[in-house]
């Protein structure tokens, strides 16, 4: 039993290891920066295990604002694809509709497979707020 336990362990390892290889990095940035009310421009980066651009990859982006019960405000939510404009970028424009704090979550697939997802939490102000000196 405890053979069984330890190469399930290796296995478990092993498979972790490979998913790791052909996994891929997203980077997000908007602009403006920090989000506003309106359009704004998302863009994502994706990369391979190896740092090279994935020039065929579809990303999907959902935004989410969570339900206050407080506020009685109800769950927002926006969802669509990104456009691959090439060399591994790919972008779009969303319009954010209130101010606050947005739930972000890009997928990455490359036929039909999962390659990365990053989620990051970005807050819409209703006007850009100051810059420091």
């Amino acid at each position: 039993m405890r053979r069984l336990v330890v190469v399930a362990a290796i296995l478990a390892l092993a498979v972790s290891a490979a998913a790791q290889t052909r996994s891929a990095t997203l980077t997000l940035a908007t602009k403006p920066s920090p989000l506003g009310l309106g359009q704004n421009l998302f863009e994502v980066r994706v990369k391979d295990a190896k740092g090279r651009p994935v020039t065929d990859a579809e990303i999907a982006l959902l935004l989410l604002m969570p339900a206050d019960a407080k506020t009685k405000h109800p769950e927002m939510r926006t969802e669509g694809k990104l456009n691959n404009v090439g060399g591994g970028k790919y972008n779009g424009i969303v319009i954010v509709t209130m101010a606050g704090d947005w739930d972000v979550t890009v997928t990455a697939t490359q036929k039909g497979k999962a390659l990365a997802e990053k989620k990051q939490r970005l807050t819409a102000h209703l006007t850009a707020p100051a810059k420091k000196k």
